[in-house]
C-alpha cells in the first residue's frame, strides 16, 4: 500500500505517544522520524513490524525514561524499562548532544531497554550535528562464540557515524553476528528458509529452519570477539547484561559522542571526505545505505510502499488510542 510520510508520522507518533505518554515529545517525535526512515530504507523488520513486537513486550504501561543525566555533567544513564526501546534511544540522543553542547563530550548508558532500531539512524543524528558518534547495543544470548554451539552473547551491532565534509555523515552500522534476529524474525514470518551455515538448533546442530533457531553463528573470530567488546560496553559497564537469573532479559546500549574539535580534530569532516576518496580509490567498499538519508520530516519522500498488514496493525493502533 502506497501511504503518505505524513501520515505515517502522525500515526507513529500517536501510537508511541500512548505508549510512553510522560515521555518528552521530542523523543517521541525523533523516534517516530526514525521508524520511517526504517522503512524508507526498505528495512521494516527494523521499522513498523519491530514497533509492533515492542508493544507486544510493554503491555500497558505509562512510563517514561527515567533519566539519571543530572545536569552539569558529561555522563549518566537512562532505565528504559518502561518505554519502547527506540524512545528510550532517542531519549539518550537528546541527552548526548546537549551535553556535547555543553561540555564536548558525552556518554549515555541505556538499561532495561527493548528492540533500539537501527543504531546507525540514532548515531547519524548526533553527527548532523558536529558530533562523532558511536553507540553499541547488547541484546540477550543468541549468539554463540567463536567455536562454540550455545548462545552466549547477543547480536550486538555497533554504528559510529563522523562528519564529512560536502557530503552526508559517514556511517558505519553492522551486526557483530552472522545474522540479525531481526532478519530470524522475518524469515519466519515470510516462510523462507536461511541461508546455510549460520545458525544453530537447540541439539547445537546446523539449521536453515528458522524456528529451530536456538543461536546464531557469529561472523567470524574478528566478529566473535568485537560482540564481546560490544557485551562488555553495553552489558556489563552500563547495566544491560542482567545478573539475577530470574530477571527479565533486556538490552543494554551504550553512547559516546563528542565534539571533534575539542579533542584535536579541528579538521575532522576534511579527513573524513579525504578517508572515504582514499578508500574507494583503493578498491574498498564504503558503506552508503545512510547517504540518502535526510535529517528532518521535511527531507522524506511523499510516500512510502509499506504492507498491508502492517499498516492495518497501525491503523489499529491508532484507531484503539483515539478518543471515542
Amino acid at each position: 500500500m502506497r501511504v503518505t510520510t505524513a501520515h505515517l508520522l502522525a500515526d507513529l507518533s500517536q501510537t508511541l505517544r500512548t505508549a510512553a505518554p510522560a515521555a518528552d515529545p521530542t523523543d517521541v517525535a525523533r523516534a517516530a522520524f526514525w521508524v520511517v526512515q526504517a522503512e524508507q530504507l526498505g528495512l521494516g523488520e527494523f521499522g513498523i513490524r519491530m514497533l509492533a513486537r515492542e508493544l507486544e513486550r510493554l503491555g500497558e504501561n505509562d512510563g517514561a525514561p527515567a533519566e539519571d543525566v543530572p545536569d552539569g555533567t558529561a555522563i549518566g544513564s537512562i532505565d528504559a524499562t518502561a518505554v519502547p526501546g527506540v524512545v528510550a534511544l532517542a531519549s539518550a540522543v537528546r541527552r548526548a548532544s546537549d551535553s556535547v553542547a555543553a561540555h564536548g563530550l558525552a556518554l549515555v548508558g541505556i538499561r532495561g531497554a527493548g528492540a533500539l532500531g537501527i543504531l546507525g539512524l540514532a548515531a547519524r543524528s548526533l553527527a548532523s550535528r558536529g558530533a562523532i558518534a558511536f553507540i553499541a547495543a547488547q541484546s540477550p544470548a543468541a549468539v554463540a562464540p567463536w567455536g562454540a554451539r550455545v548462545a552466549a552473547i547477543g547480536t550486538n551491532p555497533l554504528a559510529i557515524a563522523v562528519p564529512r565534509a560536502e557530503a552526508p555523515p559517514l556511517v558505519v552500522d553492522y551486526a557483530t553476528s552472522s545474522l540479525t534476529l531481526a532478519a530470524v524474525h522475518e524469515a519466519r514470518r515470510s516462510g523462507v528458509l536461511l541461508p546455510e551455515g549460520i545458525a544453530l538448533d537447540a541439539a547445537g546442530e546446523a539449521t536453515v529452519d528458522p524456528a529451530a533457531v536456538a543461536a546464531v553463528l557469529p561472523a567470524g573470530l574478528v566478529g566473535s570477539l568485537t560482540g564481546l567488546v560490544v557485551e562488555l560496553l553495553a552489558g556489563v559497564a552500563v547495566g544491560g547484561r542482567v545478573t539475577d537469573p530470574g530477571a527479565r532479559m533486556s538490552r543494554g546500549a551504550v553512547i559516546v559522542a563528542f565534539d571533534p574539535a575539542r579533542a584535536g580534530g579541528t579538521d575532522a569532516t576534511a579527513a573524513a571526505a579525504t578517508l572515504d576518496r582514499d578508500w574507494r580509490a583503493a578498491g574498498g567498499h564504503l558503506p552508503a545505505r545512510f547517504d540518502v538519508l535526510g535529517d528532518g520530516p521535511a527531507d522524506l519522500p511523499d510516500a512510502l510502499d509499506i504492507e498491508d498488514s502492517t499498516i492495518a496493525w497501525l491503523s489499529d493502533r491508532v484507531a484503539g488510542s483515539s478518543p471515542a
